[in-house]
């Protein structure tokens, strides 16, 4: 089993990067940061690294602090589904992928790919266990946090029972669920509000399939934050009949991000797919070349292939 000898790994060496994707998330935070209390805890050296800036929001504690002389023995690439999401970064030494994206088909020497789990988090926590680490109110946060951000809180189809025990068992170890999803729901910024109104303003409608768009422009006008995107396509997606939102934003002059989420179909990962993104069925996205008016009607035509598809 991939998670055992990932343990082994572990107990082999001593030095560490950690590393997760660009545009961290939700999961991408809580799986990285407990895995690196974790391994702090087993007396391992650790050096967290991310390609972009965590977003305030998502900084529930404070960062592992880890002191690490030299390159890392091992990477671990954590919630990173394609070498493309690493950014400049390099990973050191023998690279290991723990992750549960659908369309990770594997890379680095060893990975640990489980689209049958909810988040990382919830691989991290398995890896902990495995390890047989000690799981204390700060990994217990992080850990919580991801699981919470990649199920929707709980709302998602891939909340299963096993999601509900372990979220059972981080709270015994010290999460508070009030606090974290308080956090996550209720602490929106103005910003937010104001993207979200425009996105909403700008929907183009076909076929159940909604789409709408960001500019650099909007983000410098409003003197809004990248962070302040996250969750604008959950929104769209709650419209009563969108069955696949799509949003893209632009994250330059050149380059485009695209976020899409659908309730009940693959339609997400299929039409992702066409533009060589990846992900989830229901939650998925790509990166192109462009700019947004230019693509939109594009990314929705190809939608309306995928939208109803089983």
């Amino acid at each position: 089993m991939m998670k055992t000898r990932i343990a082994e790994i572990i107990r082999r060496h001593r030095r560490f990067d950690i590393i997760s994707h660009e545009g961290p998330d939700a999961d991408a935070v809580g799986s990285s940061r407990g895995l690196a209390f974790g391994l702090l805890a087993l007396g391992k050296q650790v050096r967290l690294l991310y390609p972009t800036q965590v977003p305030a929001s998502l900084e529930l504690t404070a960062a592992p602090r880890g002191d690490m002389p030299g390159e890392a023995e091992v990477t671990l690439l954590v919630d990173v589904s394609g070498r493309s999401l690493l950014g400049d970064l390099v990973p050191k030494g023998t690279t290991v992928v723990i992750d549960h994206h659908k369309s990770n088909a594997g890379f680095g020497d060893v990975w640990w790919v489980e689209p049958g789990m909810s988040s990382a988090s919830e691989m991290v926590y398995e890896l902990l266990s495995e390890l047989g680490a000690p799981v204390d109110a700060t990994i217990a946060t992080n850990l919580y946090m991801g699981i919470f951000g990649d199920t929707g809180g709980f709302m998602h189809a891939n909340t299963t029972p096993r999601v509900f025990a372990i979220a059972h068992e981080l709270c015994r170890a010290g999460a508070d669920p009030h606090f974290i999803a308080y956090r996550m729901k209720k602490c929106r910024s103005l910003g937010y509000f104001q993207l979200l109104s425009l996105v909403m303003e700008r929907l183009t409608i076909q076929d159940r399939v909604y789409g709408s768009y960001l500019t650099e422009h909007d983000m410098i006008r409003l003197g809004a934050r990248a962070e302040d995107t996250a969750g604008l396509v959950e929104e769209m997606a709650s419209v009563a009949h969108a069955e696949l939102s799509i949003l893209l934003k632009e994250l330059d002059a050149e380059t485009v991000h695209c976020s899409m989420r659908s309730k009940d179909t693959r339609g997400a990962l299929l039409t992702a797919q066409a533009f060589g993104g990846g992900g989830h069925d229901r939650a998925a996205g790509f990166v192109s070349q462009g700019r947004v008016r230019d693509l939109m009607i594009e990314v929705i035509e190809e939608g309306v292939k995928w939208a109803h598809t089983a």
